[in-house]
């Protein structure tokens, strides 16, 4: 049974642009243990740590226009996250982004997100879905859905992304290469999200591989990509998406506590296993 949220937001939680100050936005992640309760040996830790490199680059402006910048408004602070802009009224994202938020800033055509940008459109919403199994204890089901207040009107700087489709089902895309975008740290020592859109390539790989570097945590629900390289995603990147050619594939979901530079697997949600969900909970129409 699906649980629906609407939450009426009161005024004071509606912030004006001037009065928003970046360096109180948190990303808002998943990072868990490696493994689970315990810690790195040194010795690989020193390895690890010696073999970072910074994994994506600046996206030119405006050529990734599916993506969605989310300002999270919760008792906590506010907090960032990504998303996919799946029709004119529905952005696609991870349901541990919205845990305990009660507004959603979505801000679509953006490329600059701290700068009021003419391509960009801003709107408010308390409504959204979160997956009813969604459970934070074994990283399951972490998709949810933000319904806009109104249809947003397409343009060269904001577009559909396509999903899957049912004939996609059994396709475990493993060995193709995917791209990862968002605002989130691009390095280990930043301390606050990127001011502009980046991506990266990293290639997709077997649940199998994954879950030995995962140590089981992995099921049939998601899907990794390989950190080769120190790419993949990081904090700030939870909820957007991951894509292959043009179908969004995954949804950025957790990594390792330990660094999203040290060459780790990035773990996704991964799409094919919630069409049905999707298409029940939104105005999306998958293809055979």
């Amino acid at each position: 049974m699906k649980v629906l949220v609407a939450i009426l937001a009161i005024a004071a939680l509606v912030y004006a642009e001037e009065d928003l100050d970046w360096s109180t936005v948190k990303p808002k992640d998943i990072r868990i243990p490696w493994p689970v309760g315990a810690e790195l040996t040194p010795i690989l830790k020193q390895f690890y740590d010696n073999s970072r490199i910074v994994g994506g680059t600046e996206a030119a402006p405006n050529s990734i226009p599916y993506q969605a910048a989310l300002l999270l408004t919760a008792a906590a602070g506010t907090f960032f996250c990504g998303g996919s802009l799946i029709s004119t009224r529905y952005v696609l994202t991870a349901a541990h982004c919205l845990d305990g938020v009660v507004q959603v800033e979505v801000r679509l055509g953006a490329h600059q997100v701290n700068v009021n940008e003419a391509s960009q459109v801003r709107l408010f919403t308390s409504t959204f879905v979160q997956h009813s199994a969604w459970n934070a204890a074994n990283l399951q089901n972490d998709i949810a859905v933000i319904e806009l207040p109104q249809a947003v009107t397409l343009s060269a700087s904001i577009q559909i992304l396509p999903l899957p489709t049912y004939s996609d089902v059994g396709n475990n895309f493993s060995g193709t290469s995917a791209r990862i975008s968002g605002w989130g740290l691009d390095s280990d020592s930043s301390t606050a999200i990127s001011p502009v859109l980046r991506q990266v390539f990293a290639d997709v790989i077997s649940n199998f591989l994954c879950n030995i570097q995962f140590l089981g945590i992995i099921q049939n629900t998601h899907i990794c990509t390989s950190g080769t390289g120190g790419r993949g995603a990081c904090s700030g990147d939870s909820g957007g998406p991951l894509v292959v050619g043009n179908r969004q594939i995954g949804i950025v979901s957790f990594g390792l506590a330990l660094g999203c530079e040290i060459g780790w697997p990035s773990a996704f949600t991964r799409v094919t296993s919630y069409l049905d969900w999707i298409a029940a909970n939104t105005d999306v129409t998958i293809s055979p």
